[in-house]
């Protein structure tokens, strides 16, 4: 089984925050229930998942979610911070899913898609990846951000598993990567000259990536390819939420 832990901590708002009315972008309403609802009970309702923690404004978000989770922790200052709020709680050697918490179109059974293929490589470290080809055809309106690797056009998603003992030995370069996670230049950079130069002639190749990752960290780290574009559909901007109210409209 493995843990979650959900981050939704961040106090800077945004025009989202300002055009909704609240402090916090997990409280977005959509159909009346916030956005962070929906990922708790997703995870509820997946086979691999057994308990969920909650990193963000306790106050506000036990309301609505309190007696879904195992805890809900008040966040910090920033998303290192927030992020090792959420690991001191659990076990070092834990298997841990990490989200975000504007992810509220993600379904169980793209979680447990996931998950079962980390397991099944014994990856220390996953992360999701599509392709372009997959989120058009489903969400031909939405606009992400993507890469070119050998194997075509890709794009990763909004969730992460590792293990806690990864972070704690890798604070620096796992915050550098998430912060570049839009910038992919950036990130090739973090890899190395060779893989720069792969990444700019569109060489670069999954396992390139894989490889070098794994050398830097020292854990098996893996690009999971997945079937799910729901895990990449984050919120953004205004018309990310367009998208996503009309989504779980025609889910009721």
């Amino acid at each position: 089984m493995f843990n979650a832990l959900i981050l939704a901590g961040m106090k800077e708002k945004g025009p989202l925050e300002i055009a909704e009315k609240v402090d916090n972008k997990a409280l977005i309403m959509i159909n009346g229930r916030p956005m962070i609802e929906y990922i708790v009970d997703v995870l509820n309702n997946s086979e691999n998942i057994d308990q969920i923690l909650v990193v963000g404004p306790k106050k506000e978000l036990h309301p609505y979610i309190g007696k879904k989770v195992k805890e809900i922790l008040n966040s910090g200052n920033s998303l290192l911070e927030n992020m090792e709020i959420g690991l001191n709680y659990f076990n070092s050697d834990d298997n841990l899913l990490i989200l975000t918490s504007d992810i509220p179109l993600i379904t169980p059974e793209a979680i447990d898609e996931f998950l079962n293929i980390c397991t099944k490589r014994k990856l220390c470290i996953g992360y999701p990846i599509i392709t372009k080809e997959n989120i058009i055809k489903k969400y031909p309106e939405t606009e992400r951000t993507y890469v070119k690797m050998k194997e075509g056009i890709l794009c990763g998603g909004n969730i992460v598993f590792f293990k806690p003992e990864v972070f704690f030995q890798n604070k620096e370069l796992i915050q550098g990567l998430f912060n570049n996670r839009k910038n992919n230049l950036k990130n090739a950079k973090i890899l190395g000259l060779k893989c720069i130069l792969k990444f700019l002639f569109k060489t670069l190749t999954i396992e390139d990536a894989e490889k070098r990752v794994t050398d830097i960290i020292g854990y098996n780290s893996g690009a999971v390819m997945v079937s799910y574009p729901e895990i990449m559909i984050d919120l953004d901007k205004l018309s990310d939420l367009k998208l996503i109210r009309s989504c779980l409209e025609r889910q009721r």
